[in-house]
C-alpha cells in the first residue's frame, strides 16, 4: 500500500506504517492507529501524527436526498482537525458515537490537543 504524509516530517518506513495501519481501528474513512491517524483515499493512505493535531471537533452535516417519491434526510459526521501546518483536515466517521470515541482516542494520544470547535473572531 502507498502511504503519504499529510504533513511532511521525518520519513517512516513503509513496513512500520503498514503494520500500524493493519492494527488500526476502522471508524469510517478514518483509521485510528497507535501513533497516527490514517485517511483512506483513492490513491492510497495518508497519515497524520497525533502530535500535529492542535484542535479537533466533530461536525454534523445534514444531507437531504431527493428520491422518486419523497425526500430523505440523514446526517453525516466528520472528524475535523486544525493542524500544526495551519491546514484544516477532515475525515468522515460512521456516526456520532464513533466520532466521540475518536475524540477520546486523539485526546489520550495527544493530551495537549484542544477538543471542540471555536468560532473564529474577526
Amino acid at each position: 500500500m502507498k502511504f503519504k504524509p499529510e504533513i511532511p516530517s521525518a520519513s517512516l518506513s513503509p513496513d512500520t506504517l503498514e503494520q500500524e495501519y493493519a492494527q488500526a481501528r476502522d471508524v469510517g474513512k478514518v483509521q485510528l492507529g497507535e501513533r497516527h491517524l490514517f485517511f483512506r483515499k483513492f490513491s492510497g493512505v495518508s497519515y497524520l501524527p497525533y502530535g500535529q493535531i492542535l484542535r479537533v471537533w466533530l461536525r454534523q452535516e445534514e444531507v437531504k436526498a431527493r428520491m422518486c417519491c419523497a425526500t430523505a434526510n440523514f446526517d453525516q459526521f466528520y472528524l475535523v482537525m486544525d493542524c500544526a501546518d495551519g491546514q484544516e483536515r477532515r475525515g468522515q466517521v460512521m456516526d456520532k458515537t464513533t466520532g466521540q470515541q475518536c475524540l477520546d482516542h486523539i485526546s489520550a494520544k495527544n493530551p495537549a490537543v484542544k477538543i471542540g470547535f471555536v468560532k473564529p473572531t474577526e
